[in-house]
C-alpha cells in the first residue's frame, strides 16, 4: 500500500521529487569528496610525521 501511495505522490509532484533526488546525489558526491580530502590530509600528515621522525 505504501508503495502505491509513494508512486502517486511522485506522479503528482514530479518536479519536487526530481529536485529532491538531485540534491541527494549532490550531497552524496560532496560527502564522498570530503571523505577523500580527509583521507588525503591524514595520509600526508602521517607521511610527514614519519619523515620527521626519521630525521632525528
Amino acid at each position: 500500500m505504501k508503495n502505491i501511495v509513494w508512486k502517486e505522490l511522485e506522479k503528482e509532484n514530479k518536479e519536487f521529487f526530481e529536485a529532491y533526488a538531485k540534491r541527494r546525489e549532490e550531497r552524496a558526491a560532496s560527502e564522498s569528496e570530503t571523505s577523500q580530502r580527509i583521507h588525503n590530509i591524514l595520509l600526508e600528515s602521517s607521511m610527514n610525521k614519519d619523515h620527521n621522525n626519521n630525521d632525528d
